[in-house]
């Protein structure tokens, strides 16, 4: 089964559409994240980056994960709203902010990432796997 979502800023310049299934949705606890979002995570889904069309300006902030690779997250150049996250290591794939999504109650988070960041307030109680750093450690 193939999912089509749709998404876009909150001012609605930048859209997207794409086709397929999230290889992994998670909460991500980074500092990073928490910055970007100004919440204590962002959930993200990974697909491949040939899946989605994203039209509308984007700007981008680059900067050096804790890995030593480039990321670099996009955002709306008119209202700053975050949709997508690109990693050096992961070429051939992005990372959409489900918070993105027109209708995100399809999501289905798989797990929490970078929890030896999260805040000390945020309480998980799903029984999700939760890893201190980056999903593959």
């Amino acid at each position: 089964m193939t999912t089509t979502f749709e998404g876009g800023c909150a001012c609605g310049a930048v859209r997207y559409v794409g086709n397929g299934e999230p290889e992994l949705t998670f909460f991500c606890h980074c500092t990073a994240c928490q910055k970007e979002s100004g919440g204590p995570f962002s959930v993200e889904f990974l697909i491949p980056r040939a899946a989605v069309t994203i039209n509308g300006p984007l700007s981008s902030y680059d900067s050096t994960a804790y890995t030593g690779k480039k990321v670099s997250r996009k955002f709306c150049t008119t209202c700053g709203c975050p949709i997508v996250f690109e990693m050096e290591g992961y070429p051939e794939h992005v990372c959409i902010k489900a918070g993105s999504l027109d209708d995100a109650a399809w999501i289905s988070p798989q797990a929490h990432i970078f929890t030896a960041t999260k805040q000390p307030w945020v309480h998980i109680s799903d029984d999700l796997p939760q890893h201190e750093g980056d999903y593959e450690e």
